[in-house]
C-alpha cells in the first residue's frame, strides 16, 4: 500500500512539474513577445505605435503636418531610421511586421528623447542583425555594452539587443535606463495590450499615461504644474487613441480611462454628454477653456459629496453651508441646487486673466437670493462675503475662486478674483466681441461633435503670452515658428462619458489658408 502511495505521489509531482514548466514556458514566450511594449513604457508617458510597414513611412513622409508637430530634428531622425535601417531588405525581414513603439522620454538638459522599441523574429539573433546592419554600409562600434551606429549622413544612433528585444535611440541614456530597469508587467503596458487595435485598418495609435505625464512636461515647463496645467498633475488616467490620417489636421479618436475612483473627472464618466452652449459667452481673446456638462445636478451633487469625503473635506463643506444658513437666515441649497442649469466653465484670456462661469435657469432669482451674501461693487458687479461658496457646490474647477467678484447677466454667473477682470469680460460681452464670432474658432469646433462631458480647448494664437510665461524658450520657439506650430489654430481634448470611461476625440487643427488668385481660378474652372 505504501509503495502504491509513493508511486501516486511521484506521478502527481511529475505532472505538476511538467505543467509548471510548460506554462512557465508559455509565460516566458508571452513576455518575450511583449518585451518591446514593456520597454516602451519604461520612463515614458507618451507612446506612438505602428506596425513595421513601409506604407506608413511613405504616408508620414508625404504629410508635412507630422514634421511640423514633432519638429524638424525629430522628423529627420525618423526619416534616417526608415531610410538607412528599417528599409534594408535583410533588416526588414528580421523585424518583419512587428509593432514599433516610439516613446517620448525625459532626457538631459531639458531635452525630450525618442526611444524606438521593437522585436526581432525568433529565428533571428543579434549577430544576424549586426551583420545585416554592416552589409547596409553602416559603421558599427560594438566595443561597448550599447552599440554605436553611424549612418551615411554622419548621424549617430545607439542600439541594444537583449534576447529578441531591439532598442534604438539617438541618445544612449534612454536605452541604458531600459536595460537597468526591471522590464516586467506594469499597469500601463497591460492597458495598452488590452486596448490596442493596430491592424491594417488602423494606421497608428497613441497611448498616454497621464500619471507620469508631468515628468515629461517638466522638460518644457519650469516649476510645478500649476494653474490650468494642475489638472495633469497626479491624474491616474490612461488613454488609447487611434491616429486618423489627414493632411489638414491631427485627429485621434479612442478612449480615456480613469484608474482612480476619487478623481474629480470620474464624477462625469457615467453621465451622458450634453450639448455645449456656455462657450457662447467667451470673449474673442480667450486663450483656453475647460467646460464641464452635468446631466442632472441633484444626482451629480451626491457624487460630489462622496468626492469631498474622499478628500476628508465633508465636515468643512457642511460647516460652511451651516454657518451661511445661520448667519444670513437663508437656505443656501435653495440657490444652486434649484437654479443651476447644466454647465460650468473656467477660461483664461490672452492677458492670462482667469475667469469662471456657470449657467442658470433663472439668473434674476439667483441675483436676489445672493443679495445678503454679497457686497455691491458697482456696474452690476458684486463680491461674495463668504469664501469657498462656489467650491462646495461645484468642486475642483472653482477651488482658486475663493471669494470672487461676480456678475449675473443673461442667465450666466461670471466671476473672477479681480473686479477689473469681470469688467473686461463685460466690455467684450456687451460689445459682441465674442469667441463664437471668430471663423477660426467655429471652424475648429465644428469638426467635432457639439456634445461632451468635459472639453479642453486651447487657441494657439491667443495663448502666445500664456506660453511665453509658462514654457522654456526652445519649445516656445517651436510653437511660434513657421516650421513648427505657427500655422496651427487650436488643440481640443474632448471627453464624453460612457459607463465609467470616456469616449475621446483629440484634434490639432491647422489654420485655414486664404484662397489665392490661382486657387480661385481653378475653383471657377471646376464649376
Amino acid at each position: 500500500m505504501k509503495k502504491i502511495l509513493v508511486i501516486v505521489i511521484a506521478l502527481f509531482t511529475a505532472i505538476l512539474t511538467l505543467a509548471y514548466m510548460y506554462f512557465s514556458g508559455l509565460n516566458t514566450d508571452r513576455e518575450n513577445n511583449d518585451s518591446s511594449l514593456y520597454a516602451a513604457t519604461v520612463n515614458s508617458s507618451l507612446i506612438f505605435s505602428f506596425q513595421n510597414d513601409k506604407s506608413i513611412f511613405d504616408i508620414l513622409k508625404g504629410q508635412n503636418i507630422l514634421q511640423e508637430i514633432i519638429g524638424e530634428d525629430n522628423f529627420a531622425q525618423l526619416q534616417s531610421i526608415k531610410d538607412n535601417i528599417l528599409s534594408a531588405p535583410d533588416i526588414s525581414r528580421i523585424i518583419g511586421k512587428q509593432n514599433i513603439y516610439i516613446s517620448l522620454v525625459p532626457g538631459k538638459n531639458r531635452q525630450i528623447d525618442l526611444l524606438y522599441s521593437t522585436q526581432i523574429n525568433h529565428e533571428s539573433n543579434r549577430n544576424q542583425l549586426l551583420a545585416s546592419l554592416a552589409s547596409a554600409k553602416l559603421r558599427l562600434d560594438t566595443s561597448q555594452k550599447i552599440t554605436t551606429i553611424t549612418l551615411p549622413d554622419s548621424s549617430i544612433f545607439y542600439l541594444s539587443i537583449r534576447e529578441n528585444l531591439l532598442l534604438l535611440s539617438s541618445s544612449a541614456l534612454p536605452i541604458s535606463n531600459v536595460l537597468s530597469a526591471s522590464i516586467s508587467h506594469n499597469k500601463f503596458a497591460q492597458y495598452i495590450k488590452t486596448t490596442s487595435r493596430i491592424t491594417k485598418n488602423s494606421l497608428a495609435e497613441v497611448y498616454i499615461n497621464f500619471k507620469d505625464l508631468p515628468h515629461l512636461l517638466k522638460q518644457t515647463i519650469p516649476g510645478k504644474l500649476n494653474g490650468e496645467l494642475s489638472v495633469l498633475d497626479n491624474s491616474n488616467t490612461f488613454a488609447s487613441l487611434v491616429y486618423n490620417f489627414s493632411k489638414e489636421k491631427i485627429l485621434l479618436t479612442g478612449v480615456t480611462q480613469g484608474n482612480e475612483p476619487n478623481n474629480y473627472y470620474e464624477l462625469f464618466s457615467s453621465s451622458n454628454a450634453q450639448k455645449i452652449t456656455i462657450t457662447n459667452i467667451l470673449p474673442e481673446n480667450t486663450a483656453n477653456y475647460t467646460v464641464y456638462s452635468i446631466e442632472n445636478y441633484v444626482n451629480w451633487r451626491k457624487k460630489l459629496e462622496n468626492w469631498f469625503k474622499s478628500k476628508k473635506e465633508e465636515n468643512k463643506t457642511a460647516d460652511i453651508i451651516k454657518n451661511i444658513n445661520l448667519k444670513y437666515h437663508i437656505d443656501a441649497d435653495q440657490i444652486f441646487l434649484k437654479y443651476f442649469k447644466d454647465q460650468l466653465i473656467t477660461f483664461q484670456l490672452s492677458t492670462t486673466e482667469k475667469i469662471g462661469a456657470i449657467n442658470l435657469s433663472n439668473g434674476e432669482k439667483v441675483d436676489q437670493l445672493l443679495l445678503d451674501l454679497s457686497t455691491d461693487y458697482g456696474d452690476g458687479i458684486k463680491l461674495f462675503k463668504e469664501p469657498d461658496l462656489l467650491y462646495i457646490y461645484f468642486g475642483e474647477p472653482f477651488k482658486k475662486f475663493k471669494r470672487p467678484y461676480y456678475i449675473i447677466i443673461d442667465n450666466y454667473m461670471v466671476f473672477a478674483n479681480n473686479a477689473s477682470t469681470v469688467q473686461s469680460f463685460l466690455n467684450s460681452y456687451k460689445n459682441n466681441r465674442l469667441f463664437i464670432t471668430k471663423e477660426s474658432y467655429t471652424n475648429s469646433i465644428n469638426q467635432l461633435p457639439n456634445t461632451s462631458s468635459i472639453s479642453f480647448f486651447i487657441d494657439l494664437n491667443n495663448s502666445s503670452d500664456v506660453f511665453l510665461k509658462n514654457i522654456y524658450l526652445p519649445y516656445y520657439k517651436h510653437i511660434t515658428s513657421e516650421k513648427g506650430l505657427k500655422n496651427y489654430q487650436s488643440f481640443i481634448y474632448q471627453l464624453s462619458g460612457d459607463n465609467g470611461k470616456f469616449q475621446t476625440n483629440v484634434l490639432i487643427n491647422r489654420k485655414q489658408q486664404p484662397l489665392t488668385q490661382d486657387s480661385l481660378i481653378l475653383e471657377n474652372d471646376s464649376l
